[in-house]
């Protein structure tokens, strides 16, 4: 993404996962959401792991958006002054991406630490 580990804030803090294991943060980081015609600034935790996940949204930002999530439909569904907006997930984008994860992370083994990943910590 074009960012460097020298940038992050508060490193060191432990992230509980959704499996009860720990991991430590390499830091936090804020970028922009963009959701719809809707972005807001939102601040992540990177890790060096490797994980199922792009990114995690917590409940701050679905607060803040008014959101309703349903894991169901895989949607997230909020209100904007031009009406609703649902935004779907792509199975499909997620596989893909944490493929390319995969490859990057066992190409660099040799060289250097995998790419961080970006969770969010709420």
């Amino acid at each position: 993404m074009g960012h460097t580990l020298t940038g992050l804030e508060n490193p060191g803090r432990i992230l509980s996962g959704f499996n009860g294991s720990s991991t430590t943060s390499l830091g936090d980081i804020v970028l922009p959401v963009q959701a719809g015609p809707v972005t807001l600034n939102v601040q992540f935790s990177v890790v060096q792991e490797l994980s199922p996940f792009n990114v995690i949204l917590g409940r701050t930002w679905l607060h803040y958006m008014k959101a309703i999530p349903s894991t169901y439909h895989q949607m997230v569904s909020f209100l904007t002054n031009d009406g609703q907006i649902d935004l779907y997930g792509s199975q499909l984008a997620a596989r893909q991406c944490y493929q390319i994860a995969r490859e990057a992370g066992a190409n660099q083994e040799d060289a250097s630490p995998p790419e961080p990943s970006i969770a969010h910590d709420q």
